[in-house]
């Protein structure tokens, strides 16, 4: 077997190389291409060991083949391919991550239906912080999904306006559509054009059908209400009958509103 720093050994394996990868990799760098049956003569490991070690690298693109006649000849192209093994692990950590948002929605809800019956959980917050709070949980569902909202005067919505920059890019990449209810102002035309580019759809309601002084979103399982007073209260409902409710209340309203 070629012998390898123990201190570079150590390093990549905590970075995820084993001893067969190792060794296929500094063989190539000693001696450039090769065939898995040069390889394994060389390092005097298992043909089968090396092969595998081989198959590894080739899917995480750290080594590349081509072909003399019939046979595959093994190569890295420069000791940076080492690298594809951190860009590979973190596409699988990404996929993990957008798998468990997928699902937790759906333990939220098995979380608030413990036991017997059907529980209500409660969260209160106070402040712009717990107010902006509330957009970021309703990202806590599937790509595709849904977050509706009652936004009342477009014009008294002056807070985390800033904070909540990022939260409309990471919602529109997740391809989550919004639906916002607002009662009529001088700026409410100004959101219906706009609309389109925040992918979003907006309608407009009169203040003598309904007149919010409170701030309402609806997503999957979850109401939150912002009453918009000195200290701007929040509280986020876990409930699907509630929630069911709250989503027809709101069907009804979109109904009577305009669109552009």
């Amino acid at each position: 077997m070629i012998q390898i720093n123990q201190e570079i050994y150590q390093k990549l394996k905590a970075v995820g190389f084993g001893t067969a990868e190792q060794q296929v990799i500094f063989h190539l760098f000693e001696h450039g291409g090769s065939t898995i049956a040069d390889i394994a003569k060389f390092v005097k490991l298992p043909r089968a060991t090396v092969h595998l070690a081989v198959e590894t690298l080739l899917k995480q693109e750290i080594i590349q083949t081509s072909y003399s006649g019939k046979r595959r000849v093994i190569y890295i192209e420069k000791p940076e391919k080492i690298r594809k093994i951190i860009e590979n692990q973190q596409k699988e950590v990404h996929k993990k991550e957008e798998i468990l948002e997928s699902v937790l929605p759906d333990l939220r809800t098995l979380f608030t239906l413990r036991g017997e019956g059907e529980k209500i959980d409660i969260e209160r917050f106070e402040g712009e912080s717990g107010f902006v709070e509330t957009f970021w949980r309703s990202l806590d569902q599937e790509k595709g999904g849904e977050i509706l909202r009652i936004a009342g005067d477009t014009e008294t919505f002056t807070v985390g306006r800033q904070s909540l920059k990022e939260y409309g890019v990471k919602r529109r990449k997740k391809k989550i559509f919004a639906r916002h209810i607002i009662t009529e102002s001088p700026l409410a035309d100004d959101e219906l054009k706009e609309a389109p580019l925040k992918q979003r759809d907006v309608r407009v309601i009169s203040k003598n059908l309904i007149d919010p002084k409170v701030h309402v979103a609806i997503w999957k399982n979850h109401v939150s209400f912002t009453v918009w007073d000195k200290n701007l209260h929040t509280i986020i409902i876990t409930n699907p009958s509630i929630y069911t409710f709250m989503k027809s209340v709101f069907e009804v309203l979109w109904i009577q509103g305009r669109g552009k």
